[in-house]
């Protein structure tokens, strides 16, 4: 998998579709629909772009898409898996060993939640287990993916996005590093702020190697394009790993009748094409594009 430019489709959510069934009467265990029109989606966009073919990737999981992460692979897309149990801290692994569901990935992810009160015994517990994950992917040549989130709570918006979140980040990542933990790609929350996106930037460069890939927290178009605009200048970046401003409203349509699977399929492919499109005219415009991949006839 070539980590320099990275258009991923993730999907690999659970405790918010178990939240969202469970509030509108609608069984768990259709949340695997929504995942194979996910891989739908993905391969009708690969078929249409060459940005896709080359670059597009998926995020999916087992818990809900085991089957949906056959058919990828089957498919021959790129597919990484979670290895945390959703929604825990300090992290836990979902399956045991961790490694259980890796087998024949593209590379593996670990989502990670932080906040400065927490004890140093939990986050010192966390720290091993990621350090336990990363040599095993180092053994395996897999590539490894660590999603950062800080937690807010009391904070001013504009201040925290400004601000706070972008030295916690920085705070996070030396962290890391101090601790060898140097994952191929940190996944991070995007910033409108410049002098934020550069920060980040600036300190996951400290090591040599890793990249970033914004996510999306299913921010909509305007919202996405100003994390866009900020990140697309810096060297760091290497694209974004976007999935609920894809496929939730479309999903969520499905699944309450509203809409059919052939229309939220076309509805995600758009959307995907759409996100990655913005990607590039945000690269253009920063002067920074390289390898500008066309579409398909």
């Amino acid at each position: 998998m070539d980590l320099s430019r990275v258009y991923m489709l993730a999907s690999d959510h659970r405790w918010q579709w178990e939240e969202w069934c469970d509030g509108a009467n609608v069984p768990r265990a259709r949340i695997s629909e929504v995942k194979h029109l996910v891989v739908d989606a993905f391969l009708q966009a690969r078929g249409k772009s060459d940005d896709v073919e080359h670059c597009g990737a998926l995020l999916l999981d087992h818990k809900y898409g085991g089957e949906a992460v056959s058919r990828a692979r089957a498919a021959g897309a790129p597919v990484g898996t979670p290895v945390e149990r959703a929604g825990r801290f300090p992290l836990e692994w979902q399956d045991e060993p961790f490694h259980a569901g890796l087998s024949g990935n593209a590379f593996a992810k670990v989502l990670v939640r932080y906040r400065p009160e927490w004890t140093d015994d939990a986050r010192r517990g966390q720290m091993a287990r990621l350090l336990e994950l990363q040599s095993w992917c180092r053994r395996e040549a897999l590539p490894l993916l660590i999603e950062i989130i800080i937690m807010r709570e009391h904070e001013d918006e504009r201040e925290f996005e400004e601000h706070g979140r972008p030295l916690l980040l920085s705070s996070v990542i030396r962290q890391a590093y101090a601790e060898d933990l140097v994952p191929d790609i940190w996944k991070i929350e995007g910033t409108r702020s410049v002098n934020g996106a550069t920060i980040i930037n600036a300190t996951i460069r400290e090591r040599q190697g890793p990249r970033q890939l914004i996510l999306g927290k299913r921010a909509d178009p305007s919202t996405i394009a100003r994390w866009f605009d900020a990140a697309a200048r810096l060297p760091s970046t290497a694209g974004f790993a976007i999935g609920r401003s894809v496929f939730w409203e479309p999903g969520t349509q499905f699944l309450t009748g509203r809409a059919s699977a052939a229309d939220a399929v076309e509805t995600m492919t758009s959307r995907y094409l759409d996100l990655i499109d913005e990607w590039h005219r945000r690269r253009r415009a920063a002067g920074a594009l390289d390898g500008v991949i066309q579409s398909k006839a």
